[in-house]
């Protein structure tokens, strides 16, 4: 079915002033007294750091309850425990209450019942049935509870361990009931609206720890999302929202890991190592509901946890002829979030003041100490430019004026005291009679081993092409800003691509077991204002809800905007639309058809654009904007007296929002072809309604002729009526978000 916009403010309300209550039960198992059962790293960090961040989320919530059973707690994870919190939850809750109860740790299904049992510290395997915690058992106590809104988190299928140097884990069959698990929930979903249910992964799937996360990857995203990052534009996180983060996340945390995995694999095969690492399997976080309904998990917490910035960045610029890196260091500290240091060096600078400046980025404490943030991978870039020479008595040093000299040996023991993650960038053009094989010996010579996460970049450069690199790093930065980021092994990847065909030879090294490395962070933009939907299917990790009330295939437009065509699927935008409302040969929208246009797939339209544009396009994203500003009131008194204030009111609100998306630009109207379709756009400059009938819309010298602003207001009405069908439909809240767009 497709999903309805539903509004929070009511659950909302009813938490924050005490009249419900929140009931949090959450399990986490490492260490099982069986032997049999395999002990996890993670699964207690996992119930100890959700419970943190449920604890911040829900300050705001004066009535709550909760309690938590892990290996470190007070009380531990015993099966007499979690039964008897269960049944205190299930007698004293009211309706209007919510419950969420969470486990990470082993799930296992007992062979003979085929019934799905999860693990916990004092089961037995040998007697599964009487010794751990039934499935069906916690789902019959939830039953029994009066609470109509119920929330189900499991990580219960772990693999046994992941690190970024090849997957590992347990094969026993037993230890996988993902199964047998959906249907259960499948079952319990379909018998009770309210009931809400998180997997850490599909059928077929195992449940990963990332040593480098400190946690299973599914509760890592679940505690970021919990801290805010998956907050929708009022603040509120709602488990829809939560998921729909979570999701993306863990699908795009292991695509990264493989993109990196890859590189590392071409380099043992390049040194003639053949013990390559098999890619890393999928997990895809799966969600159980049946019907419309709202759990609210709590509120983004103002509070900032720490002004330190984890990532650091030194651009030294020993050869004062070039100028791009100064962009360099632009784009590094817009995209790439670094703190940048530009060094441009000239006679001004000591020796010693370069060497400190490199050893500040390397070594300041700041990064070396542990951070609560939990996406606060501490990473330095240093990007050196100057010329590579050999002493007369043998010692590689790199040049970057007359008398400022950085020994490879020094630099290479800076880099070892270093416990950052570290992107290493070498631009040394080529002097004559200096040859290739000096580069490829600073390379060998900085690298730190396979587990310190670490990527060198170095090149041959002609001198007579000096500029080409500095170049071709810049470009293929700025090809990499994207909302998915880009990792130190995708960087790789595009300048082996751009440098193919020229005379550059590119060298670098990739490790590292401990985390990707990331060149320019991913962002996250993600709302619950237009309740879109996330797919299950793991090989379509963006939208496929593609539902329609007439039959309409949106498969095109689905593909037009995955391929980020966006000039194609605004034209195909238009003739979907056209085609739902059966006014193809009409070739425009009016009144009566904007009124009645099919919410279905005016859900599906919308949920498309934002989705895959990561919430800067489509209709629900333009009437937030229209929310900021419709209260206006007309300015022009003279107009509204000949045509009346309403309609010049309409037409200020109509020129205002078309220059806010970039529809008007130094207060001309910008022609179709001329919008912007690729690069930097405003947010909510498309979908382009161009199924609406074009008004004519002149001005004659500065002013408004009257029967152009009676055009335009008639056009802007069909704006609103569209707007307005989006809140009809529920597909937005009618109330007004507050917009802060860039």
């Amino acid at each position: 079915m497709c999903p309805v916009g539903v509004r929070t403010s009511h659950s909302t309300h009813s938490l924050e002033t005490g009249v419900a209550k929140l009931w949090l039960l959450l399990v986490g198992v490492n260490q099982y007294e069986d032997e049999q059962i395999p002990c996890l790293h993670y699964s207690a960090l996992d119930c100890q750091g959700l419970g943190d961040a449920l604890n911040a989320a829900t300050q705001a919530f004066p009535q709550k309850e909760v309690m938590i059973y892990h290996d470190f707690a007070s009380q531990q994870p015993k099966l007499e425990n979690v039964l008897t919190s269960l049944r205190q939850i299930a007698a004293a809750t009211k309706p209007i209450d919510t419950v969420l109860f969470y486990f990470s740790g082993h799930g296992m299904l007992d062979p003979l019942s085929q019934q799905v049992v999860l693990c916990l510290q004092d089961t037995q395997k040998e007697k599964l049935i009487d010794t751990g915690l039934k499935l069906q058992e916690v789902l019959q106590l939830l039953e029994n509870c009066s609470a109509q809104q119920q929330l189900l988190i499991l990580d219960a299928c772990h693999s046994g361990g992941m690190t970024l140097l090849g997957a590992r884990g347990q094969t026993d069959p037993q230890l996988n009931p993902t199964p047998e698990l959906v249907e259960v929930l499948r079952q319990r979903a379909a018998q009770r609206k309210g009931f809400y249910a998180l997997l850490s992964c599909d059928r077929g799937q195992q449940s990963w720890e990332f040593p480098q996360l400190g946690h299973g990857v599914f509760t890592y995203y679940l505690i970021r999302g919990l801290k805010g990052e998956a907050a929708d534009s009022q603040g509120v996180i709602e488990a829809d929202g939560l998921y729909r983060y979570v999701y993306h996340q863990t699908l795009t945390y292991i695509d990264k890991a493989n993109q990196q995995l890859r590189v590392i694999n071409q380099l043992k095969k390049g040194r003639g190592d053949n013990s390559i690492h098999s890619e890393y399997p999928s997990q895809t976080p799966k969600r159980i509901v049946e019907g419309v309904g709202e759990v609210v998990l709590g509120l983004k917490s103002k509070k900032i946890e720490s002004s330190q910035n984890p990532r650091q960045a030194l651009v030294v610029e020993g050869l004062p002829q070039s100028k791009t890196s100064l962009a360099l260091s632009k784009i590094l500290s817009t995209a790439g979030s670094f703190a940048v240091n530009y060094w441009a060096v000239s006679g001004k600078n000591s020796q010693s003041d370069v060497r400190k400046a490199i050893q500040k980025c390397l070594l300041s404490q700041s990064f070396t100490e542990s951070t609560n943030i939990p996406d606060a991978a501490a990473t330095v870039l240093l990007y050196l430019r100057g010329k590579i020479q050999e002493t007369e008595q043998g010692e590689a040093v790199l040049i970057l004026s007359d008398d400022i000299v950085i020994q490879r040996s020094w630099l290479r023991k800076q880099l070892r005291r270093c416990r950052s993650q570290q992107i290493i960038v070498l631009d040394c053009p080529l002097e004559p009679g200096v040859d290739t094989a000096s580069v490829r010996d600073w390379l060998e010579e900085l690298q730190l081993g396979l587990d310190i996460g670490q990527c060198l970049i170095t090149a041959a450069v002609p001198s007579h092409d000096s500029e080409r690199f500095a170049t071709t790093l810049l470009e293929t930065l700025n090809q990499g800003i994207q909302p998915t980021g880009l990792t130190a092994a995708a960087w790789i990847t595009q300048l082996q691509v751009q440098l193919a065909k020229t005379d550059i030879n590119l060298y670098f090294w990739l490790s590292g077991s401990q985390g990707i490395i990331e060149v320019l962070p991913g962002k996250t933009l993600f709302s619950n204002d237009s309740s879109n939907e996330q797919p299950e299917d793991p090989n379509n990790p963006t939208v496929d809800d593609l539902s329609s009330e007439v039959g309409i295939d949106y498969t095109h437009l689905r593909d037009l905007l995955q391929a980020q065509r966006w000039l194609e699927a605004d034209r195909e935008t238009t003739t979907l639309m056209l085609q739902v409302a059966g006014r193809e040969q009409q070739r425009y929208l009016d009144l009566d058809s904007l009124k009645n246009f099919y919410c279905k797939d005016l859900y599906t339209i919308d949920q498309l654009w934002v989705s895959y544009s990561h919430g800067r396009f489509g209709f629900s994203v333009q009437h937030r904007i229209w929310q900021s500003m419709k209260s206006k009131s007309a300015t022009d008194p003279v107009l509204a007296l000949m045509i009346g204030s309403a309609k010049v009111a309409a037409t200020e609100t109509c020129i205002d929002f078309a220059n806010r998306v970039g529809w008007r630009l130094k207060d001309s109207w910008v022609d179709y072809d001329n919008l912007i379709w690729q690069g930097e756009t405003p947010i909510g400059h498309l979908p382009y309604v161009g199924f609406l009938e074009q008004a004519w819309r002149v001005k004659v010298l500065g002013v408004w002729e009257w029967h152009s602003a009676i055009a335009t207001a008639a056009w802007w009405e069909l704006c609103v009526t569209l707007f307005s069908r989006l809140e009809t439909c529920q597909i937005v809240n009618p109330v007004a978000d507050d917009l802060n767009s860039t």
